[in-house]
């Protein structure tokens, strides 16, 4: 009966020393691949700086409560049983510590300048909701500017005739290629320094 076949053992002298790397497979360069990350990754994160420089562009002609230095509109349009949010360029948090949100009058005026006070649906105490600091439904359908004592400037930010926020997506697409970039530009620096590690021990 034939004995299975088995496999010599190297002798002493061919047996891999301690710390031995194996090569890399013929046709693959682990350099190559190390540097198009590297390069990929600088161009993701240079993609990044003119989106957010877009970002922060198209915000400075922007309406908001929360774009830099903005005026609220002549009017805001307001639909009757509609909720509308209420917002100040202040933070929630600031307009809280000037005491401002402690006994709020808001008032609605129309085009032709006849000013009424407004019931608020809701007063918004919480840091989180950063400017926006109340909300409230207008009992008739119309143009009108809001204002509050003590809140310079009010803004309605989901009124029917506001103005989209064209900067929210640059900086959304800016924080994807960010990390993209940072992603890539680590996986490339690991793959160099194993490619460099590689070569050492050959």
């Amino acid at each position: 009966m034939p004995y299975p076949m088995t496999q010599p053992t190297p002798p002493h002298d061919r047996l891999p020393a301690a710390g031995y790397l194996p090569e890399a497979e013929p046709g693959v360069h682990p350099g190559d691949l190390s540097g198009a990350k590297l390069v990929a990754g600088t161009v993701l994160l240079l993609l990044a700086l003119v989106l957010f420089g877009s970002a922060r562009v198209v915000s400075a002609g922007q309406r908001h409560a929360y774009d830099p230095a903005a005026n609220p509109p002549s009017a805001y349009h307001l639909t009757a049983g509609k909720t509308y949010q209420l917002s100040a360029f202040r933070s929630v948090a600031e307009l809280k510590k000037a005491g401002q949100l402690s006994d709020l009058s808001c008032f609605a005026t129309t085009i032709a300048g006849v000013q009424t006070p407004v019931t608020l649906a809701s007063t918004a105490e919480d840091d989180r909701n950063l400017h926006l600091f109340a909300t409230l439904v207008p009992p008739s359908t119309g143009e009108y500017q809001l204002s509050c004592t003590g809140i310079p400037q009010v803004f309605v930010d989901n009124a029917d005739n506001a103005a989209p926020d064209r900067s929210a997506p640059l900086l959304l697409l800016s924080i994807a290629a960010g990390l993209l970039g940072v992603i890539a530009a680590c996986s490339g620096g690991y793959a160099r320094g194993r490619s460099d590690r590689l070569s050492e021990h050959r």
